[in-house]
C-alpha cells in the first residue's frame, strides 16, 4: 500500500472516530436529556403558559404597504456629478434614506391629517419624526428603481393615513429638489470658484514676494544651479579653513620649539628663514647699506693710491701729504680686511642680544597672523552656511507655493468644466410616481398565533436542553456504562442493584447465599463468569473501591460466594486492617487472622492453619483480618504476604483480597501488584468522576492490571439511565424467593468444561457456563439454561444483549 494510500486510509479512519465520538455524545446527552425529561417538559409547557400570555395581552399591530417608482425625465446631455448616472438604479441607497430623512418627516406631519395624529399629540415634531422612522421600513429590490415601502400602527387606518401623507411629502420633496437644483449648483460652483481665484492670486503674490526678497538667488534660477554654487562656496571656505588651522598649527610648532632652543642655549640661526633675507645680511653685515659702503672704500682707496704715487713723484718719501695719504690708505684697507671677522662676531653677538629675540618675536607674531586668519575664514563660512540654509527654505517655500499654484489651476479648471456640464443638464431631474397606493389592513400582522406557538416551543426546548446540558457538566457523575468505559478504558463487569436483605450480619447477609434465586444473585453469577473466562489468569483477585462505602466488601462476599457455589475452592481474605468490614460481615472479628499470620514467626502453613476460619458454604474457606496492626501497610509489603498468596494459590482454585480503599490507603496498590488484577467497585450515586480517576490513574501508574468495574447500588432510576434495567431472573419466582442451599457441584470431567468454553463466542461465555455445568451434573434442564443472565462485559457484543434483555 503506497504512502498518499496510507494517508487516505488513516485519513477516513479517523474521520469514523470522530463521528463515533460524535454520535456517542449525542447519545449519552439524550440519555441524559431522558432522565431528566421533567425539566424539559416543564420548561416547554412554562415557555407554552408564557407564549399564550403575550398572544393575549400583545397589542394588535397593523401593516401598510405600497410602493414608489422612480425614474429619470430629460434629455441632459452628460451627467452634473451630483445627482448620479442616468440610471436611477444606482441612486436607490440615497433615495430610501432620503425617505426616512428629516425633512421628508416634516413635510408628511404637516400633511398628516389632525384624526391621525392621537399618537402624536403628546410628543414634540422631532419625537413623532423619530416614532414614524421607527415604525416605517424602506426597502428596494436589486437592480429595481421601486422603492417597496411598510408602515405599522395599533391603528389600522392610521398605518394607511400616514403612509399616504409620506409618500406625498417626499414627493414634494423630490419636486424642490429637482427645481432648484441645477441653480443651487451652479451658484456654488461660482462661489466656490471665486474662492479658489482670490485663494490662487494671494499664493502667486506670495511667490513673486519671496523671489524679489532674494534676487541674486532667482536671477541664477529656482533650482539645482543655485544650490550648487552655495555649495562651491562652502566647500571653498571649508578648504581655506583647513589650510589656516594647518598654518596655525605650524606656527605653534615652530614657536615651541624656537623657545626650547632658546632656553637650552642651542643656535638659533636654523629658525632664521622666520625672518627674512634682508634681515640676516644686515645682521652679518652683508647688507645693501654695508655693501655701498665697501664700493665707496674701495672708490676712495684707488683715488688714494692714485694721489699716492703722484705725490711720492712730486714731493717724496717724507712729504707731510705722502705721510697723510699714506695713513689713509692703510686705514681703508685694515677695515676692508678685518671686516670678516667682526662680521663673524658681529653675527655671534647679533644671535646672541638681538637675532633670538628677534626670531622669538616674529614667530609670535606668526602665529597671531595665522589665528586671525582662521577666525577670519571660519566666521566667513559660517555666514555662507546661514545664508545657505536661509536659501533653501526660500526654494521649499517657493517650490511649495508652485505645487499649490498647480493644484489651484486644476480645481478652478474642474470646477468651469462642472459648471459647463450642469448648463448642459439642466434639463434633466428625477421623477417620482406612486405604483401601489396604501390600503387599510384588514388583519393584523402582530401577534401571529403560529409565530408565537413555534417561538414558545422552540425557546422552551432550548432552555430546557440548556439547563439539562447545565446540570449534566455540573453533575460530576458517570451517566453511562459506555462514559465509564470510554473514560477508564476498561471493561464493566456487572452491575449490581441495590439490596435489601433481613439480616445484617453472618452469611444470611451474602444475597448468594441467602437468596440464591434472586436478580441480585444472578448479577454476582454474571461478575463469576466474566472473571472466569476472562483472557488473562483471575485465579488471585483483589477486590476495592475509590472511597469507603462503596460496597466492596458486598461486592467481595457474594463474589466469593458465587465462586464456591461453582465448586471452585476458594478464599476469600480480609485485608482491610484499619476497617474490617468483612470480618465484621462475617462475625469473625476476634484474635485470629491475617495480622496474627503476618506478623507470626512460627511455619507459614502452620500460622495459616490456625487462623483460618471454615464456614458451612463447601469450598469457601475465610481469613479474618485479625486484630488491628500499627503498621498494615508495612506488614501487607512484606514478603510474608507474597508467601502465603503462594501458598493459597498451591491449595484454591479462587483466592478473592478484600481490600481497603484506594484513595484513602496505599494497602490496595500493595496488594494489587501481587496479584492477577483487581475489581474496582464504583456507586455512581456517590463516586465523583475525578476520583474514580484518580483512582484509575493510581493502580495503572504502579503497573496493577484492572480486570473490570463493578457498579453497585443502582437504584431502579439509576439503572434505567444505564441503560440496563433488571432484566434477570427469567424462570423465577420473585415473589416467593425461599432460601435454597447449595448443592454441591462435582469437578468436571477432564476436558469437558474446557472443549465446551472454548467453542462458544465471547459474548456467549454465561451460556457456555450453563452447559458446562449441565454437563457435569447430567442434567438437562433447559430452564436452567434460559434463566441464565447476560454478561455485563466491557464488549459490545454482550451489552447489545443485556440491553435487548432488558
Amino acid at each position: 500500500m503506497t504512502s498518499p494510500v496510507r494517508q487516505t486510509v488513516a485519513m477516513d479512519a479517523g474521520g469514523h472516530d470522530a463521528l463515533a465520538a460524535t454520535l456517542h455524545s449525542l447519545a449519552r446527552f439524550l440519555r441524559t436529556v431522558r432522565m431528566r425529561s421533567g425539566i424539559l417538559l416543564a420548561c416547554v409547557i412554562t415557555s407554552g403558559i408564557l407564549g399564550v400570555a403575550y398572544y393575549v395581552t400583545a397589542p394588535r399591530i397593523y401593516q401598510s404597504k405600497a410602493s414608489l417608482y422612480v425614474m429619470q425625465v430629460g434629455t441632459g446631455m452628460a451627467d452634473d456629478g451630483v445627482r448620479g448616472a442616468g440610471d436611477p438604479s444606482k441612486g436607490m441607497p440615497t433615495f430610501r434614506k432620503l425617505m426616512s430623512g428629516e425633512e421628508v418627516m416634516r413635510r408628511c406631519l404637516e400633511r398628516l391629517p389632525d384624526r391621525f395624529k392621537t399618537g402624536f399629540q403628546d410628543m414634540t415634531e422631532a419625537d413623532a419624526a423619530l416614532s414614524i422612522q421607527r415604525s416605517l421600513s424602506v426597502s428596494s429590490d436589486f437592480n429595481t428603481n421601486v422603492l417597496d415601502l411598510t408602515y405599522r400602527s395599533e391603528d389600522p387606518k392610521a398605518a394607511a393615513g400616514v403612509l399616504a401623507a409620506l409618500l406625498a411629502a417626499y414627493e414634494d420633496f423630490m419636486n424642490d429638489v429637482n427645481k432648484g437644483s441645477s441653480e443651487d449648483n451652479i451658484q456654488r460652483l461660482k462661489e466656490k470658484l471665486a474662492e479658489v481665484n482670490d485663494q490662487l492670486g494671494a499664493t502667486r503674490a506670495r511667490r513673486n514676494e519671496l523671489k524679489a526678497s532674494t534676487p541674486d538667488f532667482v536671477g541664477v534660477g529656482v533650482g539645482e544651479d543655485a544650490v550648487n554654487v552655495l555649495v562651491e562656496n562652502i566647500r571653498h571656505l571649508s578648504m581655506n579653513l583647513s589650510d589656516a588651522r594647518q598654518e596655525v598649527a605650524q606656527a605653534q610648532a615652530t614657536l615651541a620649539a624656537l623657545q626650547n632652543s632658546i632656553s637650552n642655549g642651542e643656535d638659533v640661526l636654523q629658525y632664521a628663514d622666520l625672518l627674512g633675507l634682508r634681515m640676516m645680511e644686515e645682521s652679518i653685515g652683508l647688507g645693501s647699506s654695508d655693501a655701498l659702503q665697501r664700493a665707496r672704500l674701495h672708490e676712495e682707496l684707488l683715488v688714494l693710491q692714485a694721489e699716492l704715487q703722484n705725490a711720492l713723484r712730486r714731493y717724496g718719501q717724507n712729504h707731510q701729504k705722502v705721510r697723510d695719504l699714506q695713513e689713509q690708505i692703510a686705514s681703508h684697507q685694515q677695515y676692508l680686511f678685518q671686516s670678516p671677522t667682526g662680521r663673524i662676531r658681529n653675527l655671534e653677538d647679533s644671535s646672541r642680544r638681538y637675532l633670538a629675540p628677534k626670531l622669538l618675536e616674529m614667530a609670535q607674531q606668526r602665529l597671531i597672523t595665522a589665528q586671525q586668519a582662521e577666525e577670519k575664514v571660519n566666521g566667513d563660512l559660517q555666514k555662507e552656511k546661514v545664508r545657505s540654509a536661509q536659501m533653501d527654505i526660500t526654494l521649499n517655500e517657493i517650490q511649495d507655493l508652485e505645487h499649490e499654484i498647480e493644484s489651484l489651476d486644476r480645481l478652478r479648471e474642474s470646477l468651469v468644466e462642472k459648471m459647463n456640464i450642469i448648463d448642459l443638464n439642466k434639463e434633466t431631474f428625477i421623477r417620482t410616481e406612486v405604483a401601489t397606493r396604501p390600503r387599510i389592513p384588514q388583519h393584523p400582522v402582530s401577534p401571529r398565533l403560529v409565530v408565537v406557538g413555534f417561538l414558545s416551543i422552540f425557546f422552551g426546548t432550548a432552555a430546557g436542553l440548556g439547563i439539562i446540558w447545565v446540570l449534566d457538566i455540573m453533575d460530576d457523575r458517570f451517566r453511562a456504562p459506555e462514559e465509564l468505559k470510554q473514560q477508564l478504558n476498561t471493561q464493566i463487569l456487572t452491575m449490581v442493584p441495590a439490596m435489601d436483605l433481613d439480616a445484617d450480619t453472618g452469611f444470611d447477609a451474602v444475597m448468594c447465599h441467602a437468596h440464591p434465586n434472586s436478580i441480585e444473585a444472578e448479577t454476582f453469577r454474571s461478575l463469576r463468569t466474566n472473571l472466569e473466562f476472562a483472557a488473562e489468569e483471575t485465579g488471585r483477585i483483589v477486590c476495592t473501591s475509590t472511597e469507603p462505602g462503596d460496597g466492596k466488601t458486598t461486592i467481595s462476599s457474594n463474589m466469593a460466594v458465587a465462586f464456591a457455589q461453582s465448586g471452585k475452592r476458594t478464599l476469600i481474605i480480609d485485608a482491610d486492617m484499619r476497617r474490617p468490614g468483612l470480618s465484621t460481615l462475617l462475625n469473625m472479628r476476634d484474635d485470629f487472622g491475617l495480622s496474627a499470620i503476618l506478623r507470626s514467626e512460627d511455619d507459614l502453613e502452620a500460622a495459616v492453619h490456625a487462623n483460618l476460619r471454615t464456614t458451612d458454604i463447601k469450598g469457601l474457606e475465610v481469613i479474618p483480618c485479625g486484630p488491628r496492626p500499627l503498621n498494615p501497610a508495612e506488614l501487607l509489603s512484606g514478603e510474608r504476604f507474597a508467601n502465603l498468596l503462594a501458598w493459597a494459590e498451591t491449595r484454591y482454585q479462587q483466592i478473592i483480597v478484600d481490600a481497603p480503599p484506594i484513595l484513602a490507603v496505599s494497602d490496595p496498590l500493595i496488594i494489587g501488584r501481587m496479584v492477577d488484577g483487581v475489581v474496582l467497585v464504583v456507586r455512581p450515586d456517590k463516586d465523583r468522576r475525578r476520583s474514580v480517576i484518580r483512582a484509575t490513574e493510581a493502580l495503572t501508574n504502579l503497573g496493577c492490571r484492572l480486570l473490570g468495574i463493578v457498579v453497585n447500588h443502582l437504584t431502579g432510576e439509576e439503572a434505567g439511565g444505564y441503560g440496563y434495567g433488571y432484566g434477570y431472573g427469567y424462570g423465577y419466582d420473585h415473589h416467593d424467593d425461599r432460601k435454597v442451599v447449595p448443592t454441591a457441584v462435582p469437578e468436571p470431567a477432564a476436558g469437558t468444561d474446557n472443549d465446551i468454553r472454548s467453542s462458544v463466542p465471547g459474548g456467549l461465555t454465561v451460556l457456555a457456563e450453563s452447559l458446562s455445568q449441565n454437563v457435569q451434573a447430567g442434567t438437562e434442564d433447559s430452564t436452567a439454561v434460559t434463566t441464565l443472565p447476560f454478561s455485563a462485559a466491557g464488549n459490545n457484543e454482550a451489552s447489545e444483549n443485556d440491553r435487548r434483555a432488558a
